[in-house]
């Protein structure tokens, strides 16, 4: 019964706190080739792509997923949208409460072929320092290059779709952040250029196959779901009802068998009180 009356308060106490899932612009498929076709659930191949990280080494990509990946695709001399979902990451990092490095690893990957590594490092340098209020280990957000195919590879496996600008330089594409389990199966995707930090945590535990959670994450599993329309966490209003009315249940319960004098038999039956000398 107490322990009961915990989750059912909990669950009433995660009701009444401000909603934290913000409204997002779904990056869907256009008829241009330009957005993300979700691939929720499939794998990609980890142990075939291999790429060049900042430091100029070639690394295959499965050495990586030892913990959940966030997964975002950029190119570093974009002018327009990628610095500005690098930084709402730095940010969304800083504010959160979940440990990079540690709760999962961020791998940034130029798809532009002809980036090098040095481009890589530049921008590892700046985004790192973006990140206020948390110290950032060296392995916690690494930036990598490819060529041609192996980028192809990946961006196809998330569904990462993107064309070359009409001034034959840049490219036009939209910004996402994509969360992968450490083996590499696809797990959520979600808006980056406004990134909600509880958001953003919740994907991060999403990803987090066979750890365990605390009572407090799994109450608000119940009140938020994810919504794939809006790729954001939904608060369930009829889940939130539902708590309320467990709660009030147990309370009243509790308070029936608890006060002062209670016996079972002295509950009235369920036809109401006998009226004084009617027979029984």
């Amino acid at each position: 019964m107490k322990k009961l009356l915990t989750l059912a308060a909990l669950l009433a106490v995660t009701a009444t706190a401000p909603g934290t899932a913000q409204e997002s612009v779904p990056a869907t498929d256009t008829p241009g080739g330009v957005g993300v076709n979700e691939r929720l659930g499939e794998q990609i191949p980890i142990n075939d792509l291999s790429f060049t990280d900042e430091q100029g080494n070639k690394v295959l990509l499965a050495d990586f997923f030892d913990r959940p990946i966030v997964f975002i695709p950029v190119y570093y001399r974009c002018p327009g949208i990628c610095t500005p979902v690098l930084q709402e990451m730095a940010s969304v990092i800083g504010k959160s409460d979940i440990t990079p490095g540690v709760d999962y690893r961020v791998l940034t990957v130029s798809f532009e072929p002809t980036e090098t590594h040095d481009l890589a490092q530049l921008k590892k340098t700046n985004m790192i320092a973006e990140v206020k209020g948390r110290e950032m280990p060296e392995d916690a957000w690494r930036f990598f290059v490819g060529d041609a195919e192996n980028v192809r590879r990946l961006t196809d496996a998330v569904g990462f779709l993107y064309k070359r600008d009409s001034n034959g330089v840049d490219y036009v594409h939209t910004g996402t952040v994509i969360f992968l389990d450490k083996t590499g199966k696809i797990v959520r995707y979600l808006d980056g250029v406004q990134m909600n930090p509880a958001d953003f945590k919740m994907a991060v535990i999403d990803a987090q196959h066979g750890m365990p959670r605390s009572v407090m994450q799994a109450v608000k599993k119940l009140c938020y779901t994810f919504s794939p329309e809006s790729r954001t966490y939904v608060l369930q209003v009829n889940r939130i009802i539902l708590g309320f009315t467990l709660l009030f249940v147990l309370g009243f319960g509790a308070f029936l068998l608890l006060k002062p004098g209670a016996k079972p038999g002295d509950m009235p039956p369920a036809g109401g009180v006998p009226a004084e000398g009617a027979k029984s």
